[in-house]
């Protein structure tokens, strides 16, 4: 498809057949979107998990806990949260090393007597919520709401292989 006017054209500075500016350059997108996701999460965090913490408390009564697998539940979800909050912001080497770390939070939550049906729903809902921080403050942070919103989707992607599906 063209687009009317003139065409722009950028020359590309050689690194000797590399890639490695155009690769710094992703890197540093990447990580700036990252950043930008942490500054606008880290001050929600606490609500968007109080905001779960209803259907939570659903969820223990249907797998027979009531109020005490809820309290549970956010005792141990708030407990992961940093460490959740440090790997959505990480580099993506690092970024697997925190999630292998946090993963005694699915093992905590299965000690408490969740199973793995009853927890994706808690995440996904949470993720839910977090996009919606996301797309309400991506602006403020000099991003197109899209351009973050995707940049949450893959960490939800990994955090879901690392921690949900893998234990």
């Amino acid at each position: 498809m063209r687009q009317p006017g003139r065409l722009i054209v950028c020359a590309a500075l050689s690194d000797r057949g590399g890639l490695g500016g155009a690769r710094d350059l992703a890197y540093d997108r990447a990580s700036a979107r990252r950043q930008a996701l942490g500054r606008i999460l880290r001050p929600r965090a606490d609500a968007i998990q109080d905001s779960t913490l209803g259907h939570a408390y659903r969820a223990t009564n249907f797998l027979g806990h009531g109020a005490v697998g809820a309290k549970r539940w956010a005792s141990i979800s708030s407990g992961g949260l940093p460490k959740f909050l440090d790997a959505l912001e990480a580099d993506d080497a690092e970024r697997i090393v925190l999630l292998d770390q946090a993963g005694t939070f699915i093992t905590d939550l299965r000690s408490a007597g969740f199973q793995r049906f009853a927890v994706k729903p808690l995440v996904s809902l949470g993720f839910r919520l977090a996009l919606r921080e996301v797309a309400a403050h991506a602006e403020a942070e000099g991003f197109d709401p899209e351009e973050l919103e995707d940049e949450l989707r893959v960490f939800q992607r990994s955090f879901e292989a690392r921690i949900i599906y893998r234990s």
